[in-house]
């Protein structure tokens, strides 16, 4: 079995080769045998027509006729006159056995003309004849013109034999070149397997060596190197994702873990302090739960297993409903809430993942916005479909925090310095809400940002699945 692909190449290039070749030579041979054949023919026929016109005239002359075969004298072929009796009335030689001579004159008694094939010959390859009928004096003759076809296999077997031992030197000589020229064109290959096999998890970093970037390898190269850079990327950001989910679990687990361990150290400890322990502990387990709930949100939507359910509803309602459950957290903090949106405009989304996202939107700008300002959300139609914003007059965010502010687990200098009931979470809300509106076809973007406040601008295409009826009552119910 062929394993290598040096092989197997080379075992394909000398098949095909040797069927070319094969083939080539076939029709060679055929055309050489043809040319040879009508050679032959076209040379007794002109020898027959030229003796024929001389016998005639030397009879008619007055001579026997036999004086003309001095002038017509071939060492390859025998001329001889045939009465039509089948009688021989002159020959320029005996070169035909007597079997052979006998089935010539049997042809011409029979009136047989033109060019014959007679079985026999030197070496059993036949004799060719051409028959042709003299007419002198009232008298019919016939001029025979035989040659031996021995001469003419010959040439052939010659031709033949050629090709025989010429098609397996060519064969072997190609098999070897090609061999080796495959060895050469796939050297680059083997290079590229054994420099992947030394990459990995550690060696990330390494590139495989891209010779000729024009070239159908160097493509190859390039895309492994994209690819080990894509796994690079991939692996760095599961390491980090992975670290800073661990940090994130580490505060509320060691506030239970130190909560507990104080609420068990004395027995005597009055029911208030055990109150106020568990609700530390409630507290912290509530932001555990959230975190867990954020991370297996994200681990389904990167495997591309979260489900979505599309139903169409009135966004005006839906971001009513929105407003009201945000209200009594906006009240508390002592910012103003306002949510505007044209009557009957009708979206078609989940509406709980779009709950959820708006949500994120709204809680991260009330958190961050100071006592007396506000929030306004704001949809509109467009052409291409529907722009809700969300703004705020909070203090901003730094010019280097915010191209950073939708990756996982980040969160500012001034978001991680927290004020007095100002908890920044984990650092997953704005990933998931964008997360959320690609996952409508849609975007997420940061609009602005600077000491007037931030605005996300929230895009979603226009409404599809017009074929889905408007149920009553669709709008959100949370």
């Amino acid at each position: 079995m062929l394993r290598s692909v040096r092989a197997r190449l080379t075992l394909w290039y000398t098949a095909i080769l040797a069927l070319v070749l094969i083939t080539f030579s076939g029709i060679c041979y055929a055309l050489l045998a043809q040319e040879i054949r009508a050679a032959t023919d076209a040379s007794l026929a002109d020898t027959a027509r030229e003796f024929a016109g001389a016998f005639a005239n030397d009879r008619v002359n007055g001579s026997e006729g036999r004086d003309v075969l001095l002038d017509f004298h071939y060492s390859d072929r025998q001329i001889m006159v045939l009465s039509g009796e089948g009688r021989i009335v002159a020959s320029s030689r005996s070169g035909l056995a007597p079997p052979e001579m006998v089935r010539v004159v049997s042809i011409v008694r029979q009136g047989g003309t033109g060019l014959q094939t007679v079985a026999g010959g030197s070496q059993n390859d036949g004799i060719r004849i051409m028959v042709v009928p003299i007419e002198v004096l009232g008298k019919k003759y016939f001029g025979v013109v035989a040659q031996d076809l021995a001469q003419q296999s010959d040439r052939l077997q010659r031709a033949a034999s050629a090709v025989a031992y010429g098609i397996p030197l060519a064969l072997i000589v190609a098999a070897a070149g090609g061999y080796l020229l495959a060895r050469k064109s796939l050297a680059p290959v083997t290079s590229m397997s054994v420099k992947a096999r030394q990459i990995g998890a550690e060696t990330l970093a390494e590139r495989i060596v891209v010779d000729n970037e024009h070239d159908e390898l160097g493509f190859l190269a390039t895309t492994l190197n994209d690819l080990l850079g894509r796994l690079q990327q991939a692996f760095e950001s599961q390491r980090s994702f992975m670290a800073d989910a661990s940090h994130e679990m580490r505060t509320p687990m060691s506030i239970i873990q130190g909560e507990a361990d104080v609420a068990l150290a004395r027995s005597d400890r009055p029911s208030n302090e055990y109150r106020e322990s568990i609700e530390v502990i409630q507290k912290a387990a509530g932001r555990l739960t959230r975190l867990v709930q954020n991370l297996f949100l994200l681990a389904r939507a990167d495997a591309g297993s979260y489900p979505i359910s599309k139903t169409r509803f009135y966004f005006d309602e839906f971001l009513s409903d929105c407003g009201r459950a945000m209200s009594s957290v906006a009240m508390v903090r002592g910012v103003a809430l306002t949510c505007q949106a044209p009557p009957d405009l009708v979206i078609y989304g989940d509406e709980e993942l779009l709950h959820r996202m708006f949500l994120n939107l709204v809680d991260n700008a009330v958190k961050f916005t100071p006592a007396g300002g506000r929030v306004e959300v704001r949809a509109e139609s467009t052409a291409n479909g529907f722009v809700i914003r969300v703004s705020d007059t909070g203090p901003g965010m730094s010019s280097a925090d915010a191209p950073r502010i939708f990756d996982r687990f980040f969160r500012g200098d001034r978001l991680r310095s927290r004020a007095t009931g100002n908890d920044s979470g984990a650092g997953l809300g704005l990933p998931i809400a964008r997360w959320i509106a690609e996952a409508h076809e849609g975007t997420l973007t940061l609009e602005s940002s600077g000491a007037g406040g931030s605005t996300f601008v929230v895009s979603l295409p226009a409404l599809e699945g017009r074929d889905v009826p408007l149920e009553e009552g669709a709008s959100a119910l949370f």
